[in-house]
């Protein structure tokens, strides 16, 4: 029996620990090890736990036939223990006419994640403002690349964020009471919420060492051979300038509303 509550509290530690790393996407190493961390892959291997011991108390076979084997009934409850608990926690119950929140097992969930969220910001913001990433950059002159660089690492990016981002550059471009650092820190706050701190630090770094003006390369001499000198000899006879055709122009309006082919060079 020891054995399959262990498995069982694998399975519900597993789907809290891949709920965590979904939700903190920059710092999933950091959320799991913090005390709120902790505690929600607590509850949910506790859940799978508390439901298996519950199924192998009830006896159920979930229909299986009397013949099949001791192991595979008891595979089959580890596997059922450790979904329907983390199914179960995750229910929400509110009147059918209501607009508030629903109340349930998923209320304890979220309440283990605020406090996992107070204490992995206050963690990440001072790790951020230890250091100083983005020392050389610009906002006004690099906040578009560092986003465009920072996107594409990502292979999945929410259209969502996407406007999110456009809103905040386009919000803190018009700020006049912050400085061009300040509006910098607060882009390079927003965008390792997103890719992290090590792959924001890798893109301003490859700002950095980018030139900023690309050197032009220069005009090549003409190479061309001289046109021969002309032949005093043999004088040929030009013939004689035609008369310039006046170009015109289709949409010249005239006085009787329709349109008058006037002449470019009347102009």
């Amino acid at each position: 029996m020891t054995i399959e509550m262990l498995l069982a509290a694998l399975i519900g530690g597993a789907i809290g620990f891949a709920e965590l790393v979904a939700r903190y996407r920059d710092r999933p190493a950091a959320a799991l090890l913090s005390p709120g961390g902790l505690l929600f892959v607590f509850v949910n291997a506790s859940a799978s736990t508390v439901a298996l011991i519950a199924v192998t108390a009830s006896g159920w076979t979930f229909g299986l036939p009397g013949t099949t084997p001791p192991a595979s009934i008891v595979v089959v409850r580890v596997i059922a223990a450790g979904l329907g608990s983390a199914a179960v926690l995750r229910m929400s119950f509110a009147p059918a006419q209501g607009h508030g929140t629903g109340t349930g097992p998923v209320a304890l969930l979220n309440g283990i994640l605020r406090i996992a969220d107070a204490e992995l910001e206050r963690k990440r913001a001072l790790s951020r403002l230890s250091h100083d990433d983005l020392a050389g950059l610009s906002f006004e002159r690099d906040h578009a690349a560092l986003a465009e660089l920072c996107c594409h690492l990502m292979r999945e990016f929410d259209l969502a964020e996407a406007q999110r981002l456009g809103g905040l550059a386009a919000e803190l471009s018009g700020r006049d009471d912050l400085t061009d650092a300040d509006k910098l820190d607060c882009w390079g706050l927003e965008l390792t919420r997103l890719v992290g701190e090590r792959a924001l630090r890798q893109a301003a770094r490859r700002l950095r060492d980018r030139p900023r003006d690309d050197a032009r390369p220069a005009a090549e001499p003409d190479q061309r051979p001289a046109a021969p000198a002309p032949d005093h000899d043999y004088l040929v006879e030009t013939a004689p300038a035609r008369p310039s055709v006046a170009k015109t122009s289709r949409l010249a309006p005239s006085a009787n509303g329709r349109p008058e082919r006037k002449s470019f060079s009347d102009a």
